[in-house]
C-alpha cells in the first residue's frame, strides 16, 4: 500500500470515529488534530518529492536551453561564414533616467 492510500485508510478510519463525536467542541478538536496530520504529511512526504521533480525539470530545461543556444550560435556563425560578413554588433545598453 503506498502513502497516499495508507493516507485515505486513516482518513476514512478517523471519519468513523468523527461520526461518534457527540458536542461541537470535540469534534472541532478532532478536525484540527487531522489538519495537523494532513498538514505534516503534505510537509514530509508531498513536498521532498515535489522538490525532486522540479529540481529535475529544471535540469531538463536548463539543458534544452543550452543546446538551443549553441543550435542558435551555430547557424549564426553559418550565415557570417557564407556572407563573409561579421556579426551584427550587439545594441548599446539602455540608460534608465535617475529619479
Amino acid at each position: 500500500m503506498d502513502k497516499f492510500e495508507e493516507f485515505g485508510k486513516r482518513i476514512d478510519e478517523e471519519f468513523a470515529r468523527l461520526k461518534s463525536i457527540k458536542n461541537f467542541e470535540d469534534f472541532g478538536k478532532r478536525v484540527d488534530e487531522e489538519l495537523a496530520r494532513v498538514k505534516t504529511f503534505v510537509k514530509e512526504e508531498v513536498a521532498p518529492e515535489t522538490e525532486r521533480r522540479t529540481a529535475q525539470f529544471l535540469r531538463e530545461v536548463s539543458e534544452k536551453l543550452s543546446e538551443t543556444a549553441s543550435w542558435i550560435e551555430e547557424r549564426n556563425a553559418e550565415r557570417t561564414a557564407q556572407n563573409g560578413q561579421r556579426p551584427p554588433a550587439a545594441p548599446p545598453p539602455r540608460n534608465t533616467p535617475s529619479s
